[in-house]
């Protein structure tokens, strides 16, 4: 039986300020034969508000659940999916201007890391959502750190958080933090948890809204595969956080051969935005490949924003995989197109293929991608999905012969929509079965 944590599942409630905000998820069945799955909704304080019956859910395919139409009373809740096969799953939330979007934790632990938490940074806030995974009550404790200083500046802790339980920490306001700085966080509880981060903004950013999981460990390298510098107006902020015992030496390399070295102390994070970068400016993709030289493990964060009207984050991969899952692909789906974007990872060239659960007329091949290079795939020119109906959604698989990461965008970008003052824009990892 496996089991993933949705820790954020809300109907009408308010992750960040604004709302009311909805949510829904799509669960990928990961293998060869038909999973059954059932998921229940707990809220706040742990109580069973809702559990559905067995759905079967085709290989490769996928389980979308709008949770507006079951039977919930407005509020904040948790979700956990149990199926009979390997599974996947991210959820969507948002409201009338913002939007984000979050994955399934199918591993919770009991140490957990944050590397991007702020307090009006630049008009930015944060909060992390941690829900209890294990089957009696525990303690939470989320340690902050500023750039430099291992020792933390705040401490905010929650006793006696019940099974299935949530608790949102709000750093909002807290004494300690200061205006314009980035910090970074380490979550530890007495038993299993699943904790993600929310990142909203304020003032002229007060539509735009952020999402990730929390990193229950680190490593010694890390894959970026979408990386922008004023790549049609979006740019990147990749956020390194040193969760070793000592300073740790690292280096981030380009996919255009250029590359820069950083010191990042015990437990802080180093953030580069990519138009303070060597980077060129301009329509081009770039992957980033960040190593630490000396052994200390790292954890890393990307955030993307147009700075305007679009915002959204995704995390750095430690390792890649020939097979890659997507749960949630789109075509002119309500307004909503997706994208994928892979690096290739491994150690000679490869092409890329992507393989559609339904309606497409068959695969699509990439050219051949180079050591450390970045292909797109992007659903609405496809031309294996020319004759899809509109509205389409559904998920996909990306295969490759050498270790590949992706990263999944969704966002309203045509027409009208695609220039009104809203966040419309949500992204995932795909994910490695």
């Amino acid at each position: 039986m496996m089991v993933l944590i949705l820790t954020s599942a809300v109907f009408a409630s308010v992750p960040a300020p604004g709302g009311p905000f909805n949510s829904a998820f799509r669960v990928q069945n990961l293998e060869t034969t038909t999973a059954q799955c059932a998921y229940s909704f707990y809220d706040e304080n742990g109580t069973a508000a809702f559990n559905s019956s067995l759905t079967s859910v085709n290989p490769g395919d996928s389980l979308y659940v709008y949770v507006p139409d079951l039977t919930l009373d407005g509020g904040s809740y948790s979700a956990v999916v149990s199926c009979d096969r390997k599974v996947a799953a991210v959820s969507n939330f948002s409201d009338a201007d913002s939007g984000a979007s979050h994955s399934g934790i199918a591993d919770p632990g009991p140490e957990w890391y944050a590397p991007g938490i702020y307090d009006n940074y630049y008009n930015y806030y944060s909060n992390i959502v941690v829900q209890n995974a294990s089957t009696s009550a525990v303690d939470v404790t989320v340690e902050i750190f500023a750039p430099g200083n291992p020792t933390p500046v705040v401490t905010q802790s929650s006793t006696g958080l019940a099974a299935n339980a949530s608790v949102a920490f709000e750093q909002e306001g807290l004494t300690g933090m200061v205006d314009n700085q980035f910090y970074s966080a380490k979550i530890t509880a007495t038993g299993s948890v699943a904790p993600i981060v929310n990142i909203y903004g304020k003032g002229s950013a007060d539509n735009q809204l952020y999402s990730y999981n929390a990193f229950k460990s680190g490593s010694t390298n890390a894959y970026a595969p979408l990386i922008m510098n004023n790549y049609y107006g979006y740019n990147t902020a990749l956020v390194i956080q040193n969760i070793g015992t000592s300073d740790a030496d690292v280096t981030v390399a380009y996919t255009n051969g250029t590359s820069a070295n950083y010191t990042i102390g015990a437990g802080a994070a180093e953030s580069l935005y990519t138009p303070g970068t060597s980077l060129p400016a301009g329509n081009t993709l770039y992957g980033a490949t960040v190593t630490s030289n000396n052994a200390q493990p790292l954890v890393v964060l990307v955030n993307e924003s147009n700075g305007y009207n679009r915002a959204a984050s995704y995390s750095g991969f430690p390792s890649g995989s020939v097979e890659v899952r997507a749960p949630i692909v789109l075509k002119r789906y309500y307004g909503y197109n997706s994208s994928i974007t892979c690096q290739n990872v491994g150690t000679s060239a490869t092409t890329m293929t992507i393989n559609y659960a339904t309606g497409a007329s068959g695969p699509t091949t990439s050219p051949s991608v180079p050591v450390g290079s970045t292909h797109l795939f992007y659903q609405p020119t496809d031309p294996a999905l020319a004759s899809v109906p509109p509205n389409w959604i559904s998920s996909a698989t990306i295969t490759a012969s050498q270790p590949t990461v992706c990263v999944v965008n969704q966002d309203m970008n045509e027409g009208a929509e695609a220039v009104t003052v809203m966040d419309q824009l949500y992204a995932y990892n795909g994910i490695e079965p």
